[in-house]
């Protein structure tokens, strides 16, 4: 009988800590995914000359990224985070400078850390050692 409670508490605490990563996991992707999509859709946009409605569309990505950060921050590395940051400041300085090259290697380094994070934070054995 002893032996059943302490297997009991050791299930629950599993369960616990699978259900917290698949709660953090979803949270991860679906930020990343947002953003991703965006910076595609920003991409697409600069290609097809319609700057004004890419720098716009970037803006509101920017602002939604920020207040986001906050809760990202409770379970991604802050390091990685601030590099995000900076990419995202970069890209507003290749807006205000005009100069499209940098962006779109500015924007695809974006894309590469927000791949980079999601793929770090999962739950995978290559991860844990």
């Amino acid at each position: 009988m002893r032996f059943l409670k302490e297997y009991f508490i050791i299930v629950i605490i599993l369960v616990i800590v699978f259900l917290i990563d698949y709660l953090t996991d979803k949270n991860l992707s679906d930020s990343t995914s947002w953003m991703r999509d965006g910076m595609v859709s920003v991409e697409n946009k600069m290609k097809g000359n319609q700057e004004s409605e890419a720098q716009n569309e970037f803006h509101d990505l920017a602002e939604k990224w920020n207040k986001e950060v906050e809760k990202l921050s409770l379970f991604v590395e802050h390091n990685e985070l601030e590099k995000v940051s900076s990419d995202i400041v970069l890209i507003k300085s290749n807006f205000d400078t005009n100069d499209t090259d940098e962006l779109f290697q500015n924007i695809a380094d974006l894309k590469f850390m927000l791949e980079h994070i999601e793929e770090k934070n999962q739950l995978k054995l290559k991860n844990i050692f």
